[in-house]
């Protein structure tokens, strides 16, 4: 429940003011270790941790784990944006790289901000997994909500950070781009098509079966998991060498192949209609129908 009754754009400010707390605390621990010549990397990763707790601690005094919910598309932006302050790098490639970051935020930040009620809204996996365990919900909220969702994605940044290392683009680089600026369209078009839907059906729990979602049960996954490939492939470009960096995406194809979506598919299990979606539509790539038997 609301601590206090704030209308939506007041909890804006309410957002703006705690990430902006979390973003000048970061950026002086990524100070103090670039002024003491640590390790890029590991300097940042403790940057990104310490911007976490800040949202974990605010997340409890305002009782919603939501508050983490724009974490996953703001805090790649200004880490991505330090980097090139850092590196003084600004060639085509991290130009065109840090293009798709920004388009892939945004829209996923505007995306959170029209689906936000306020305060009384929480994603509804983090109140299942409160009443599954209220117990451990301290640990759980920190850890499962806050901690391993930064970690997996700042790891997939370190892919965005090695393409700094590197100058100049090919056509591999070239594809890697297109699939990250293809992957945010895919993810603007599939929730559109949702929210849509929303608004037509509103509370009744029918099962939607268009657009993008006639071919793929989870296009907006899709285009999440697309987009991340897409910046491997623009590293790999450069690289030309199958190393560790391959296994932060398939980190992040696993969280939502193991995770995300059979929570998912769980809740939309009693659905009206939602086993025979489930035959005909592919879970995520857009294969063609399947024959129902």
């Amino acid at each position: 429940m609301e601590l206090i009754a704030f209308s939506k754009k007041q909890t804006l400010w309410v957002f703006v003011i705690i990430y902006l707390f979390a973003i000048f605390i970061g950026s002086l621990i990524v100070l103090y270790g670039v002024k003491n010549n640590h390790d890029i990397i590991l300097t940042t990763l403790v940057s990104t941790v310490a911007m976490t707790i800040i949202i974990f601690f605010f997340s409890n005094i305002l009782k919603n784990a939501s508050i983490y919910d724009p974490y996953w598309s703001v805090i790649p932006i200004v880490i991505v944006i330090e980097w090139i302050l850092i590196y003084k790098n600004l060639s085509l490639n991290v130009i065109l790289m840090l293009v798709a970051v920004l388009v892939w935020g945004i829209r996923l930040t505007l995306n959170w901000w029209k689906n936000w009620s306020g305060f009384k809204h929480q994603d509804w996996r983090y109140t299942q997994l409160h009443d599954q365990a209220p117990k451990v919900y301290f640990l759980t909220n920190f850890f499962g909500i806050h901690m391993i969702p930064t970690l997996v994605v700042y790891i997939q940044l370190i892919n965005a950070h090695d393409i700094m290392l590197y100058q100049g683009i090919s056509p591999i680089f070239v594809i890697g781009f297109i699939l990250s600026l293809s992957a945010a369209i895919i993810q603007f078009i599939a929730d559109k098509q949702m929210y849509e839907f929303r608004l037509i059906h509103q509370n009744a729990k029918s099962c939607i079966d268009e657009g993008l979602w006639k071919y793929s049960r989870h296009p907006n996954y899709l285009g999440e998991l697309t987009f991340w490939v897409g910046i491997y492939i623009m590293y790999f470009s450069h690289a030309r060498v199958i190393n560790l960096n391959i296994v932060y995406p398939i980190l992040m194809i696993s969280l939502f192949l193991f995770i995300s979506i059979p929570l998912m598919e769980k809740k939309l299990a009693n659905r009206p209609g939602y086993d025979e979606y489930k035959q005909n539509v592919s879970m995520l790539l857009p294969f063609r129908k399947k024959s129902s038997k």
